[in-house]
């Protein structure tokens, strides 16, 4: 490919169960790539995807009733294969809006929700992506004992 020239490799579509408006940036892993839509995919609430470099997309999570994360808006950590992330709502407290989660994801779509954040004191939706030293360390817009934002650590 020419020097600056650009190819579409995935066109996202509107109301699609592919989800739709991808914020972040992609991961990849053993050369497939990993990223996040922040709205729509089966249930309304946000995909992980996976998409190859020839452009095959697939949907490798819908997030559901928002218990298990709700607007993934950051990018995913690979950990030794294994994707961690982050969704601003949903999660186990508060109801389906709840004040997001950290979650890990296999490449097959297997989901975990690591931590929900609770009333506020341990953070309020985390958007920005995990980074990896020797454990998972990350940080929330909003919450903790002033109200302003957190930084946090948990294990992958």
């Amino acid at each position: 490919m020419p020097r600056g020239t650009e190819k579409v490799l995935y066109s996202f579509r509107a109301s699609a169960s592919d989800g739709t408006t991808p914020y972040s940036g992609l991961t990849d892993v053993k050369g497939t790539l990993y990223g996040t839509t922040f709205l729509s995919g089966a249930y309304g609430y946000g995909t992980v995807f996976s998409i190859t470099t020839g452009g095959k997309e697939k949907v490798v999570h819908s997030f559901g009733n928002g218990t298990d994360g709700k607007g993934p808006q950051a990018g995913l950590t690979d950990v030794g294969g294994t994707l961690y992330g982050t969704t601003i709502g949903g999660g186990s407290n508060c109801g389906t809006n709840g004040w997001g989660t950290v979650f890990k994801i296999t490449t097959s779509g297997t989901e975990n929700v690591k931590h929900s954040f609770g009333m506020g004191t341990d953070g309020i939706s985390p958007y920005a992506r995990l980074i990896d030293v020797s454990g998972l360390y990350g940080t929330t817009y909003k919450g903790g004992t002033s109200g302003y934002g957190t930084a946090f650590s948990i294990a992958p």
